[in-house]
């Protein structure tokens, strides 16, 4: 019961670093203000060319001013001055005008969709590189222990080689065994110092200051339904719908209305020497593209949005087998939990055993200090495995829209 209590505190200590979720409104907070700046910036201009597209129907007021000058030999030299203010507003074009609007609107969608997937991806980056952090925090430490075992082992070699016990070959692999688990310590201390920097690129901050999140599994249905990735193709999808009408009405019937305001004041030098007018004209016209391409764009745009469609079933496959494999992988992870769980438990009895024979006389302290660093090694197992079941969650809540 005292080793199932051990246990549960040396998982507690892990639990207390983290946070109980993975809030939206946290989530900026693992980025630097530069990232998220390009992210805000990258959502601006996405509302703005979005709201262009919108407009794009509309056409321009058209102001115009002119100012001409005559010379000859029999008349006095003239000015002509005219300004003008004209419109020429499509009114109707075949269902185009509100396939435009509809294709702006699923358009800024689908991107802003696509810029939250860019986000997303960033900030998962970061939080798998905190967990990083800590896994590797560990290993350096489970290494530690290692390492002071080694030299408990070869402290006995050397000491049995010397009375002639063991022959020298037993003494050579502890010694270089030793120097595995020493030149190991070294590499992870590389890749905690790289694992360090690469957070620091991402949210510009030291990694002392954030709580990792604390993540349980959710339901095939949830991730398939909130999955950011089929959202997006599914926005891009309607977006290419819409343009399909777009496109078809490039090459339908288009009712305008135009009109015209001048005025106008000349003095050329000429009977009558100098007037002044003003005048205006409008109308309405139906204009008709006849384009020998037209065949060719409309099917086009068809096929880009079979294309979409294809690609959003393809996403969803995607999706589902991205779920199974990572249940796969948490479950494996899960079976390595379960056996450092054991070996901790196999490790606490061995201890308990040693000291009881040490009292006896029968085993020594290095005996006890070597059991007891076993013990803590399989333990470190079993949190190191904990922190990799996060990961692989990660890659799964890092999908969804909370």
């Amino acid at each position: 019961m005292k080793g199932s209590s051990v246990l549960k505190k040396f998982l507690l200590t892990f639990s207390i670093t983290i946070v109980p979720i993975l809030a939206d409104s946290l989530l900026p907070n693992y980025l630097s203000d530069e990232k998220n700046l390009i992210l805000q910036y990258s959502d601006e201009l996405n509302t703005l060319n979005s709201s262009i597209l919108r407009k794009s129907w509309i056409s321009p007021v058209m102001i115009e001013y002119s100012d001409s000058k005559m010379s000859n030999s029999s008349q006095r030299d003239g000015t002509d001055r005219v300004w003008s203010v004209a419109i020429d507003q499509p009114i109707f074009k075949s269902g185009g005008i509100y396939s435009a609007i509809k294709y702006a609107n699923a358009f800024e969608d689908a991107n802003r969709a696509n810029i939250d997937i860019q986000r997303r991806a960033l900030i998962s980056s970061a939080i798998e590189t905190l967990f990083n952090i800590k896994k590797l925090t560990l290993q350096i430490k489970q290494a530690k222990l290692l390492v002071t075992n080694d030299n408990i082992d070869v402290q006995r070699k050397k000491e049995q080689y010397l009375a002639g016990v063991i022959d020298s070959s037993f003494l050579n692999q502890a010694i270089l065994q030793r120097n595995r688990d020493k030149t190991q310590i070294l590499a992870l201390k590389l890749a905690l110092s790289e694992a360090k920097s690469a957070f620091i690129k991402l949210s510009g901050k030291s990694p002392k200051g954030f709580r990792l999140p604390h993540l349980k599994l959710i339901a095939k249905d949830r991730y398939i339904s909130n999955n950011i990735e089929i959202k997006q193709k599914r926005l891009e999808n309607i977006s290419d719908d819409y343009k399909i009408s777009t496109t078809m009405s490039k090459y339908l019937p288009t009712v305008s209305i135009f009109g015209r305001y001048s005025d106008e004041d000349n003095d050329m030098g000429a009977f009558p020497s100098h007037y002044k007018d003003s005048y205006y004209t409008t109308g309405i016209k139906v204009d008709l593209a006849l384009n020998i391409n037209a065949l060719e764009d409309i099917e086009a745009s068809r096929v880009n949005y079979m294309k979409s469609a294809v690609e959003l079933q393809d996403k969803a496959i995607e999706a589902k087998q991205d779920y199974n494999s990572a249940i796969s992988e948490i479950r494996l992870i899960e079976q390595k939990i379960k056996l450092a769980r054991d070996d901790y438990k196999l490790y606490k009895s061995l201890l308990k055993s040693t000291i009881e024979q040490a009292h006896a006389g029968t085993k020594t302290k290095l005996d006890i200090k070597t059991m007891k660093n076993s013990m803590n090694i399989s333990l470190i197992d079993a949190r190191v495995y904990e922190i990799e079941r996060q990961i692989a969650l990660l890659k799964l809540y890092s999908k969804i829209e909370d």
